[in-house]
């Protein structure tokens, strides 16, 4: 039995990892806050299970039940987060630490507990799910830090665990049409739309897809996957001084 652990699963881009990824595997762990709404729609192979990442005692049970139900996870996507931010000089300090809990701290300490049985079955696939933020974008320097942070830490994890047979690789989306991207300003959203190479939004199947595709890649390691249509290939926007 092949099985997927997807965290925030009721988000648009982790809803649709966990679409496409149950036409690969025999269950998905719908891993979330509310995991019953994050579940429906997937049908049979959906097994919901309530995770807050930043909660330690939340990550253990996770961890614990996945083991014990299915011996190892083999694809683990850490795709929980959170879109926040600020110009430094008004950065609240709790925000910031929020920022760092859910979009890095969280996914590497839950990562740990599943490293040991993934070995055990000899191997498996960690993608996480960062942004193309990493790169820098204005304005949110607290975000990318966090972003910027799982990506250094894929990179040695999976020199880390290569060995084992376990992959490690980073998807990094650009600007997907989803219900965390609807919240900025009209003008800010235009703005980056006229940056995209392609002319459209992704879709969170565009991010499912290069997932789906790193799942299965077993000499692909240590990598970062930039869905963005084009956009890290010039400047992030910046206002005139």
């Amino acid at each position: 039995m092949r099985t997927a652990l997807v965290t925030g699963g009721a988000g648009g881009i982790g809803h649709g990892v966990c679409e496409r990824l149950a036409r690969d595997v025999d269950v998905v762990v719908v891993a979330d806050l509310d995991p019953h709404a994050a579940a429906a729609g997937l049908g049979p192979k959906a097994r919901p299970m309530v995770l807050d990442v930043t909660s330690p005692a939340s990550r253990e049970a996770v961890a614990a039940a996945c083991v014990e139900e299915f011996g190892a996870i083999d694809v683990l996507v850490n795709c929980a987060g959170v879109l926040e931010d600020a110009r430094v000089g008004t950065l609240d300090p709790a925000l910031f630490r929020r920022l760092l809990a859910i979009n890095l701290l969280g996914p590497l300490a839950l990562t740990r507990l599943l490293l040991g049985p993934m070995a055990q079955r000899n191997g498996g696939a960690v993608i996480n799910v960062a942004s193309r933020a990493w790169l820098g974008t204005f304005g949110s320097t607290a975000y990318s830090t966090a972003k910027g942070g799982l990506v250094g830490a894929t990179r040695s994890l999976a020199l880390e665990v290569a060995r084992q047979g376990i992959t490690v690789n980073c998807v990094a989306p650009g600007f997907v049409a989803t219900r965390m991207t609807e919240g900025l300003p009209e003008r800010i959203r235009q703005r980056t739309l006229d940056a995209i190479p392609v002319g459209r939004a992704g879709r969170p199947s565009d991010v499912a897809d290069a997932v789906a595709y790193l799942s299965g890649a077993s000499y692909v390691t240590g990598q970062v996957l930039v869905v963005c249509g084009g956009r890290s290939i010039g400047d992030p926007y910046r206002p005139p001084a």
